[in-house]
C-alpha cells in the first residue's frame, strides 16, 4: 500500500508539472515597422504550447501582435517548466510569412505568473531569458544563428552553442536556376595550439543548362559528435576545379563558436 501511494503521488506531481495554465500576457513589440517584420511577415503569433506550422490552420484562438502598433494582450495556454532555478514558461513570438517553410521565432523564458507584462521588447529570432526586468541571451538552451541575408543567401548554424554530444548543422540557403552544387566540409584539425579549425567549400557549376527563373535551394552539412571542448573556427575556402563558381556564405570571414556544457545565464 505504501508503494502504491508513492506511485500515486509521483503521478500527481508529473501531471501537475505537465498541465497547462492560463496566462494573461501583455506587452509591445517595438520594431514591427522595421523592414525585417513589415516587409516579410503577414502576421506575428504569440503562443506557448501550439506553434504555428506552415500550411496548417490552428483550431485554437491565436494571440496576435498588432503589426501597426506592436501591441499584444490576451490569454495564452502555457506549460510550466521547473528546474533548480525556479518555475518558468516559454513565450514564442512567431513570424508568419509565405516566404518560409519554417517560421522564424523569438523565444522568451519568463518566470511563471498568472499575469505577465513583458513591457516593450524588440523582436529578434533567438532565445532569451527575462532577468531583472530585461532580456538576456538564454545560454542554457540550444540556440541557432543566421549569417547572411535571412531572406536571401544565408547559412543557419544550429546550435551555435553546442555541447560535446551535439551535432552542429550548417544549413545553406541560396537561389539559383537549377545548376548542380558542390559542397563539402573537411575534417577538424588543430590550429594555434587550442582552436579546432574546419574548412568548407560551396560552389555551383557554370557549365550546365539553367532555367530562366531561380528559386531557393537548401543543403545541410554537419559536424558530428563527439566534439572536443574548446574554441572552433569555421571558414569557407574557394572551391578547386574548373567551371565552378563559389556561393559566398563566409568567404573572407571566420565564424567562431565554443563547444562546452551549457549553463544558466
Amino acid at each position: 500500500m505504501h508503494r502504491l501511494l508513492l506511485v500515486f503521488f509521483a503521478l500527481c506531481v508529473l501531471g501537475a508539472q505537465a498541465a497547462t495554465r492560463g496566462v494573461h500576457l501583455t506587452g509591445t513589440v517595438a520594431n514591427t515597422q522595421s523592414w525585417e517584420i513589415a516587409g516579410y511577415f503577414k502576421a506575428m503569433v504569440v503562443t506557448s504550447t501550439e506553434l504555428p506550422k506552415h500550411g496548417v490552420v490552428s483550431s485554437r484562438p491565436q494571440l496576435m501582435v498588432d503589426l501597426k502598433t506592436g501591441r499584444f494582450e490576451g490569454e495564452i495556454e502555457c506549460e510550466g517548466i521547473r528546474n533548480a532555478h525556479g518555475r518558468w514558461v516559454d513565450i514564442h513570438f512567431v513570424g508568419v510569412s509565405y516566404l518560409f517553410t519554417a517560421y522564424p521565432e523569438m523565444v522568451v523564458r519568463v518566470p511563471y505568473a498568472t499575469r505577465i507584462d513583458l513591457g516593450t521588447i524588440a523582436w529578434k529570432p533567438s532565445h532569451y531569458r527575462w532577468k531583472n526586468g530585461a532580456l538576456v541571451i538564454d545560454t542554457a538552451v540550444p540556440r541557432d544563428t543566421v549569417i547572411g541575408d535571412r531572406f536571401g543567401t544565408h547559412v543557419r548554424i544550429s546550435p551555435i552553442n553546442p555541447a560535446p554530444d551535439d551535432t552542429v548543422h550548417f544549413t545553406f540557403t541560396w537561389e539559383n536556376s537549377g545548376q548542380p552544387h558542390q559542397a563539402s566540409m573537411g575534417g577538424l584539425y588543430m590550429k594555434d595550439c587550442c582552436t579546432q579549425l574546419c574548412d568548407f567549400t560551396f560552389a555551383v557549376r557554370t557549365d550546365t543548362d539553367v532555367y530562366g527563373e531561380s528559386w531557393p535551394h537548401h543543403v545541410t552539412l554537419n559536424l558530428p559528435p563527439k566534439l572536443a571542448v574548446g574554441p572552433y573556427r569555421i571558414r569557407q575556402v574557394p572551391a578547386q576545379g574548373a567551371n565552378l563558381r563559389d556561393v559566398d556564405f563566409l568567404l573572407g570571414k571566420d565564424l567562431f563558436f565554443t563547444v562546452g556544457e551549457r549553463g544558466e545565464p
